[in-house]
């Protein structure tokens, strides 16, 4: 029997199967590479952008690796540290002094940043680099930093300005809440004053509240910036605090409530809008020590050289940026030398009665010195009237015979409109005879500080004269107010725009006691003093004036050039930015 076999019904459909396959296949693997391709470039953006915050974190811990020297170091910045490796580099790109040797041809130094991931032995998590530029330091106390980080092949920079905590933080600032001992008008004996009151009221021993007398802030008293007293302060009726407050009052340290945080007189019922706390005791410089070197020629560049006065001088300032200068007893034969007549007037000029006309001398220092022993003149004692300059001292003023007033004392009298950035140092006092304010108002750039050795003062003259007689004379006699020089008014609300930094006494008011209420005191600015100095006194008899304190908040991060700082403070970032990579 024959067996037939059946033909493929459809040959041609063979192999169709495996194109489908190898289709496929192609789509998986097309679909594969896509995504290998897409995971690996993933993983180069996500290494890059680790490598991008890595470089910011690296520049910033150069910032801090700097800070941290000068926080060790309060002069650090004064002299190349050679062994530094982070600041080598070209002293005309890295601005660096170059006493190291380093040239145009030194490489850049890196510094490894020091981070767990290198103390574990792997590589570091980034170098960093760092330009420190301090042209500007002597004059307004800061330092521009520009730390560069490094990660692979990106960099990132930084850029700050340095600076140390500064009186400039706070609209008031006082050690001690007790009228000076120094003050004549209210102790008899100095040197038990001096002995009873250089103390806390909270101290060990502690100030003697029963000879040393306390000054309240009173009702009225309005305090309108940040605030710090080293000791307890004292109110009395309802005084506003418009700023941080702060004390080293022991009390206070861990205080939930305000009252143990100030000692409360009559009625004492105070205002604090940004609370109350304790702060550690802030340290007050002692003398001014080293200003003198700013107003003498062997000891800074001419174009940073100031103005160095002899004697009581007598300074009055202009909106067009000049001043007159009345200083009899500077050049004279047996006294030092003028540093700088052509920009700070020349003897005859500085003598004569219309006094030297010269230019506001921009950031710089005017320091008024005391007459030396090896001048014979003036005489020791008050002042005639007049010989100041400016009609200064007014005749039968109670204060001129006063010590602190000694005609061979380093006193400045000073008023005006200040156009510029100056300071003004006195070897004893500062005293403001009127209205003394910035030429741009209280947003524009100008800066006045004023540093005394002993006190700051408003002027404010006063003559014993019979008050009350009857048919056989005179009964009682008081102090009233008398006309200011040159026949003007009786200084009335007066305003101050300053920086006021008082090194051994206060601020306060001439005969503060005497006369009539003045109207306000309106301070705009900051006030830093060791004892408190009083302004006036309460009453329906009242004198002097009201306080009307206001914080010039430009003072925290530009101060007037070659300010002082408070002992021992710390530095820290003022500003901070990103800016262009400069590697």
């Amino acid at each position: 029997m024959e067996t037939l076999t059946t033909p493929d019904p459809a040959p041609r459909d063979r192999g169709s199967a495996l194109l489908v396959v190898m289709v496929t296949m192609t789509i998986v693997i097309a679909l594969v590479t896509v995504g290998l391709n897409h995971a690996v470039h993933g993983v180069k953006f996500t290494d890059r952008q680790a490598d991008w915050n890595l470089a910011l974190a690296a520049a910033e811990a150069g910032v801090d690796d700097y800070l941290a020297r000068l926080n060790k170091d309060d002069n650090y910045w004064q002299t190349a540290d050679c062994s530094n490796i982070a600041l080598q580099g070209d002293p005309a790109v890295t601005k660096t002094k170059s006493s190291c040797g380093w040239n145009a041809s030194t490489p850049l130094g890196w510094r490894a940043v020091v981070s767990k991931r290198s103390a574990s032995g792997r590589a570091p998590a980034g170098t960093f680099h760092y330009d420190v530029d301090v042209s500007e330091t002597p004059i307004d106390g800061t330092i521009l930093v520009r730390a560069t980080g490094r990660v692979g092949e990106i960099t990132r920079t930084t850029q700050v300005v340095l600076r140390r905590g500064g009186f400039g933080e706070f609209l008031y600032y006082t050690v001690y809440e007790t009228t000076d001992p120094g003050n004549e008008a209210i102790y008899s004996d100095l040197a038990t004053a001096a002995t009873q009151c250089t103390r806390y009221f909270w101290g060990n021993p502690r100030r003697s509240t029963s000879y040393c007398n306390d000054i309240n802030f009173i009702t009225g008293d309005r305090i309108n910036g940040p605030m710090h007293s080293n000791d307890a302060i004292l109110v009395q009726g309802t005084p506003r605090f418009n700023g941080t407050t702060t004390t080293s009052y022991p009390t206070c340290r861990g205080a939930t409530s305000p009252t143990a945080c100030y000692r409360a007189g009559s009625g004492a019922n105070p205002t604090f809008t940004k609370g109350i706390g304790y702060r550690a005791e802030i340290e007050l410089p002692t003398s001014i020590g080293d200003m003198r070197q700013y107003v003498t020629r062997t000891k800074v560049p001419d174009d940073r050289l100031g103005c160095l006065y002899t004697g009581p001088t007598r300074i009055v300032a202009n909106a067009d940026g000049t001043m007159r200068v009345w200083s009899k007893w500077s050049g004279r034969t047996g006294g030092p030398a003028l540093q700088n007549t052509a920009g700070c007037g020349t003897a005859t000029a500085l003598q004569s009665a219309g006094g030297a006309s010269i230019s506001v001398p921009h950031n710089k220092v005017i320091l008024v010195q005391n007459v030396p022993s090896g001048q014979s003149t003036p005489a020791s004692g008050a002042c005639a009237t007049g010989a100041i300059g400016d009609g200064l001292p007014v005749a039968g003023d109670y204060n001129t015979a006063l010590t602190e007033n000694d005609c061979r004392n380093g006193n400045l009298y000073l008023e005006g409109v200040v156009k510029g950035r100056v300071t003004m140092v006195a070897d004893n006092n500062i005293v403001v005879t009127g209205d003394t304010t910035y030429q741009g108002g209280e947003n524009g750039v100008d800066a006045l500080g004023l540093i005394a050795e002993n006190s700051v003062k408003i002027y404010h003259p006063v003559e014993r004269q019979c008050t009350a007689s009857n048919r056989y004379g005179c009964t009682t006699y008081g102090y009233v107010n008398i006309r200011r020089n040159n026949d003007r008014a009786v200084l009335t609300n007066v305003s101050l725009h300053a920086a006021v930094l008082t090194l051994q006494h206060s601020f306060g008011v001439q005969a503060y006691n005497y006369g009539t209420m003045l109207g306000s005191l309106r301070i705009y600015g900051s006030l830093a003093q060791r004892f408190r100095g009083p302004v006036g006194t309460t009453g329906s008899g009242g004198t002097g004036y009201l306080k009307d304190y206001n914080y010039d908040s430009r003072l925290r991060y530009s101060p007037p050039p070659y300010f002082l700082d408070p002992v021992r403070s710390g530095w820290g970032q003022k500003v901070y930015g990103e800016v262009a990579p400069r590697y």
